[in-house]
């Protein structure tokens, strides 16, 4: 039985494989819409959307009916989180604001968001801003009818990334197992903190556990 999930939650699922980031956005999505939350989610480009809605398809879900009511709205980092070729943290915050606040006003349970974290392999201009980002994320999410989830690639990120995610999520998807993070930091104290040299270790005792 895929993990559940409650609205306000900030969740970084940790993935190795392309196989193992889809099954685990579509089902994460997919407890959305039949929960009657809008879904959104950003892939890394537009042959990663039809990938994600064949993800979908395998575990039942057709998304053409939900895209063409509004349940299910997606992009790409080209469109959000490298929208005019940099990350605005300010400008991100902003979007899923703006999001939650729509899926609201359209009579949607909530939002549950989710973005592939891939970007960071490009060396983006702001990508320095993304511990911030992900920092005053918790805070938006504290009283939303939302939820977010941020994947990110152990097999191709770089250790400081995954450090700090472990650092800014108070949940973790580690295994397809969905759990408190014990490494989870208060946001004024994630930001400006130098990454650790044990992220590894972090990440298998998250498996073990």
């Amino acid at each position: 039985m895929p993990p559940r999930y409650r609205q306000g939650e900030h969740i970084c699922a940790v993935y190795e494989t392309d196989a193992e980031q889809l099954r685990t956005a579509a089902e994460y999505l997919a407890g959305g819409l039949r929960a009657g939350e809008r879904a959104f989610y950003v892939a890394d480009c537009d042959d990663g959307l039809g990938r994600f809605r064949a993800a979908l398809a395998a575990i039942g879900i057709e998304a053409d009916p939900f895209v063409e009511r509004g349940a299910l709205t997606e992009c790409t980092h080209a469109t959000a989180h490298l929208a005019g070729g940099a990350f605005d943290g300010r400008r991100m915050l902003a979007l899923l604001r703006d999001e939650i606040a729509s899926a609201r006003d359209d009579g949607f349970a909530g939002l549950r968001a989710c973005g592939d974290m891939s970007w960071l392999l490009s060396d983006a201009p702001g990508a320095d801003q993304v511990v911030e980002y992900e920092a005053q994320l918790n805070g938006l999410l504290r009283d939303a009818r939302a939820a977010v989830m941020c994947q990110y690639d152990r097999s191709r990120l770089h250790p400081q990334w995954l450090d700090h995610a472990l650092a800014t999520h108070p949940s973790v998807l580690v295994n397809g197992r969905h759990k408190a993070n014990p490494f989870y930091v208060a946001p004024d104290l994630a930001v400006g903190r130098a990454a650790g040299p044990d992220v590894r270790f972090k990440l298998d005792e998250l498996r073990k556990a």
